[in-house]
Formats: structure tokens, sequence, C-alpha cells
């Protein structure tokens, strides 16, 4: 007759043997998790890449809406920045895209004779103008002498209203202090910070890149805009945001059809 095990010798039970891991099998999960890990880190910046992408393209159909309902009441498309260039048929006219006043005439401006008998034009929608905008700056940077949504105080119930959030313009410029300082602002695709000091998110121009839209604010990157001659709408206009991707290359989502 054998005598019973004392209980420290007790065999393990054998559910109690099939639920543990060995040192091997806690590696190889481990590594995993750590593979699964690095997909998920390295993918991120792509996943947000594409949410600012779709944020943009949406961006570029609420901005086509607001200027076809600017059309529908003034008769025209908003005018865009020109420059006066030397042709072998003379002095001609050709846009500069990336300097337009599309942010002011959709959001509207008030004429004001205070401070100048020449008077000055006053945005209703940025409240750090209060000194107003002189048409000399308007022709330096928009080739434009006014404004074609531009009605005096008394009347500003007539104007053609857009509005815009805080982050969706900023300043040409980057600091008050900077030689030529205007306070001028133009619709943004993306910016770092502006003169005015506020910060913005989007797609900023990067500081690595040579080919800064605006040098006078190198984080900025504005909106493109052609209702002279547009290429791509002919009879209409062209508005586009430029993307860059990397350091060397860039990507355009336009309102045509090729690129949408």
């Amino acid at each position: 007759m054998s005598r019973p095990l004392h209980p420290r010798f007790s065999p393990i039970p054998a559910t109690r043997r099939a639920s543990a891991f060995t040192l091997i099998e806690l590696l190889v999960v481990f590594s995993i998790i750590g593979v699964l890990a690095s997909m998920v880190v390295g993918l991120a910046p792509l996943a947000s890449a594409k949410m600012k992408e779709a944020a943009v393209r949406a961006e570029l159909q609420k901005l086509v809406t607001q200027i076809e309902a600017y059309k529908s009441k003034y008769g025209v498309y908003p005018p865009d920045g020109v420059t006066t260039v030397s042709t072998a048929q003379g002095p001609q006219l050709v846009s500069t895209s990336h300097l337009s006043p599309l942010f002011y005439e959709l959001s509207g401006v008030y004429i004001t004779n205070a401070n100048s008998p020449a008077g000055y034009f006053v945005p209703r929608a940025d409240a750090d103008d209060a000194d107003g905008i002189r048409s000399a700056d308007l022709a330096t940077w928009f080739g434009r002498e006014g404004f074609l949504n531009a009605k005096p105080f008394e009347l500003r119930n007539r104007l053609f209203i857009s509005d815009f959030k805080d982050t969706q313009s900023a300043e040409i410029f980057r600091s008050k202090t900077d030689a030529g300082y205007v306070d001028l602002e133009v619709l943004a695709v993306g910016f770092s910070t502006d003169a005015s000091g506020k910060r913005g998110g989007g797609f900023a121009w990067p500081n690595n890149r040579s080919d800064h839209p605006i040098p006078s604010n190198k984080g900025l990157n504005p909106w493109h805009y052609v209702s002279t001659s547009p290429t791509n709408n002919p009879g209409a206009f062209d508005l586009w945001a430029v993307i860059p991707v990397g350091r060397d290359k860039v990507k355009i989502i336009g309102n045509w059809k090729e690129n949408n």
C-alpha cells in the first residue's frame, strides 16, 4: 500500500500546466506587440496628412460656393491680385495668384474718411485694422486700389458677407517691425504665426524650403486664386491649394476636374 505524497510534492494539475507561458512564448508575444506598435507609429503621420488634406478639399468647396454667391450678387467673380509686366507687346496685367484680395472681397470692407481725406478701407471681419487700409498699400501688394465689395459704414447691411474663422487668414508679414510692414491679410491654407500673434495650423509652408510663396511671412501658405484669364476654368476662376509633400515635392488641390 503506497503512502500518499506530501502536499509539497503533489503533481501540478494538467490544467495549470497548460495555462502557463514559457519564456520563449512571452518573448514572441512582446516582439509581435513591438512590430505592431512601430507600424501604428509609422502610419500616424500619414493618417494626419490625409485628414488635413480632406479638410483642405472641404474648405475648397466652401470657398467655391462663396465665390459663386458673390458672382450672383455682383455679376462678376471677385477680382484677383495682379501686377504689370513688360512684354514685347507692351505692359500687360498678369495675375499674382498667391497675393489676392479674395479675403476682403468675400468678407466685405467699410469705407471711412477717418484719418485721411482720401479715406481708408476697414475690414468688416478684422478688428485689428482699426486704422484702415490705404489704397496705395492695396496697389503695391494686390495691384488693386480698392474693393468691389465695399460700402460706406451707413450702408454696411448691403455688403456681401462671408464669415471666416481666425485661423483661415493670416497677415502677409510675420512681424510688425519688419521693413515695409502693412496690415494686409490673405486667405491661408496654413500658417504658423503672423504679425498679429495669432497661431494657425493646416499646411503651413515649411521653413526648410526656399520657395516661400510670401517671403515676408515664410510660414504662410496662401490660397491661390485667379479670375483674370484663368487657365483651367476659362470664363470662371481657378482656385487651388499647394500642399508641401516632403522637402522637394508639392501636391495641388484645385477646383478643376484633373486634381479633384
